[in-house]
């Protein structure tokens, strides 16, 4: 799903240009054709829709429920909704009914404050962690939206995306490692319980750094999330293969998926509407026009979009291949697959990034012609969570 992509794309270049040299990228040069090209996918046949029931937002009015872009949305373990804004730098709290009820955190570098809001994640209690990567630390908040701790003394920058695990949380860290004559860049897995040192690590992909094609970084990224039993579910970004790996808290594996499917080439007009999404959310968090406009997006379509665990602990795979949010769902104890899922929507609600989580599911979008949202989505079959 291409909305959901360009917002990994974001998280990722903002933690690479709020901790590395932004030197003038200069021109971009195109990458060579290779591989087999697929002819496009035809819808799987679905076993289970989700559709949407509901909306919070507005486009004039209270300012409370006015949003500028949303980056992450998240149902908590008491049915409250959380929504994390980049334009306004701050997280909100709503009733299950769409009223406001608080703000958590606010602008700024002090306790509590954060200078970089791309996303959080939420604690077994109903807390929150919110990394700051231009900060340099993750905030901890209680089930009442109290500042708590800050997690300091990452080298070069805290983890940028976050699932808690039992004692601790397991995290995806930007990476840098400077030689002599060349640096490399990626993206690091691991796990970390009371300081900011990892314990233990699940995955690491590097790179030679290149200033003239930052969007190669991206292809270091890895899908994760930690399911009920404390494993650590991944899966790499990836064009050229499908695979999941299911592995235990101390990184033994305990199973591997592998599927066969063709390679996907973009369209221009999907390479174009996701230029132009990277471009706008980029700009709108001052990131420089240069930069902005020199990130080279990847041609073909990823497998794999995003890992998530639901309430069943049932491993929910969201397929990079369709322009809709098309999901494949497996049992997180013994890999056998299940059923099939996607989001029947309209085509101006196709392109909503979903949060799938045990309390629930959100949408948002990333990009939207009217004004920001998130919807609340339910299953047809009001078992599928039961």
């Amino acid at each position: 799903m291409k909305r959901l992509l360009t917002i990994v794309s974001i998280v990722f270049l903002l933690a690479l240009l709020a901790c590395g040299d932004s030197a003038d990228p200069g021109e971009t040069q195109q990458a060579p054709d290779t591989g087999t090209t697929g002819q496009g996918m035809a819808l799987p046949e679905i076993d289970h829709w989700l559709v949407i029931t509901d909306s919070i937002g507005v486009e004039l009015g209270d300012s409370n429920l006015v949003f500028g872009k949303v980056v992450a949305a998240h149902f908590l373990p008491d049915g409250n909704i959380a929504v994390a804004d980049v334009m306004k730098t701050r997280i909100s709290i709503f009733s299950p009914e769409g009223e406001y009820l608080a703000t958590v955190g606010r602008k700024g570098s002090g306790p509590g404050e954060y200078l970089m809001l791309t996303t959080f994640a939420t604690t077994y209690d109903g807390g929150l962690i919110v990394p700051d990567a231009m900060g340099g630390k993750l905030n901890f908040y209680d089930s009442e939206f109290n500042f708590t701790d800050a997690m300091t003394g990452f080298f070069h920058t805290p983890p940028i995306l976050i699932s808690p695990i039992e004692g601790g949380f397991v995290g995806l860290k930007p990476e840098f490692d400077q030689g002599e004559e060349e640096m490399h860049i990626g993206m690091g897995l691991y796990l970390w319980t009371d300081s900011s040192t990892y314990e233990v690590e699940y995955a690491r992909n590097m790179i030679l750094f290149d200033m003239n094609d930052l969007g190669a970084a991206v292809k270091t990224m890895v899908f994760f999330d930690t399911d009920r039993n404390n494993n650590v579910l991944n899966a790499p970004y990836s064009t050229e293969e499908y695979v999941i790996t299911s592995l235990t808290r101390d990184g033994e594996q305990i199973w591997q998926i592998v599927e066969d499917y063709p390679r996907v080439k973009k369209s221009d007009e999907e390479i174009a509407e996701e230029r132009e999404l990277l471009r706008s959310s980029l700009l709108a968090t001052g990131i420089p026009t240069e930069i902005a406009d020199s990130f080279q997006l990847e041609e073909y379509k990823v497998f794999i979009g995003g890992l998530e665990i639901d309430n069943k602990n049932r491993l929910w795979v969201l397929s990079g291949l369709f322009d809709t949010p098309v999901y494949r769902v497996y049992d997180c104890d013994t890999s056998e697959f299940l059923f099939t899922a996607a989001l029947r929507a309209d085509e101006s609600h196709e392109n909503l990034a979903l949060s799938i989580n045990s309390y629930g599911i959100m949408g948002f979008e990333a990009d939207s012609d009217d004004w920001s949202r998130v919807y609340i989505i339910t299953p047809e079959d009001p078992t599928l969570f039961e």
